[in-house]
This record gives structure tokens, sequence and C-alpha cells, in this order.
């Protein structure tokens, strides 16, 4: 199975404005001039930070990136991960691993 950590994290929040203008104003973080996505997004020097809405409090979700999604989804929950949310490919497909971090598995084109 090859798996890499992705430079893109999220962030999963109640209120997207809210959140964005705290970032913006009390972290300096800064929206780039032009984006592929239509979620919020700040870039910093090695990293993509997404704010994403939903009523779930899953704080933090780093990313990895594999070549088979279902084949990754078979290994993870094999190897004691739970599935949170599998929207498929292109969308969120969240995983817990046993110590309870939140990652998205995203299949590279």
């Amino acid at each position: 199975m090859n798996i890499r950590m992705s430079k893109n994290i999220g962030f999963q929040v109640h209120d997207v404005e809210k959140a964005k203008e705290f970032y913006s104003t009390i972290f300096g973080m800064k929206e780039p001039d032009q984006k592929e996505v239509d979620e919020v997004e700040f870039r910093t020097k090695n990293n993509s930070i997404y704010l994403m809405g939903g009523n779930e409090n899953l704080g933090l979700i780093m990313e990895v990136v594999v070549s088979d999604l279902d084949e990754a989804k078979k290994y993870f929950v094999e190897n004691g991960c739970e599935i949170v949310r599998w929207h498929g490919k292109g969308k969120d497909c969240y995983i817990k691993d046993p110590f309870g971090m939140i990652f998205n598995v995203w299949e590279e084109s």
C-alpha cells in the first residue's frame, strides 16, 4: 500500500465565515489570489488549510494520498481504523485511527 502525507489540512467548523474572519484577523492567514476549490483556503509556506462547514466536531483533519481508494479503505479498516465518512473518489473519505486522529483519504488522479 503506497501512502503519503498530503500538505492539506482541514478545519471543520460550525460557521465558516466567522472562522475565516478569526483566522484572518487573529492569526494573519491569507487566502490566495487564485484557488481551485470552493472552500475557504489559507496557504502557508508548507501547507494549505481549508475551512469546511459542518455540525460535527471532528477537529483537525489531516490528509493522506493513496493510489487506490478502495484498497486503502480495506487496508485502514483491517489495521484498526474506523470509517467516519466515505463519499467516494474526489469527495470526503474520513477515517479515524486507533488514537482518535481523523484523516481524509484522497486518491490521486
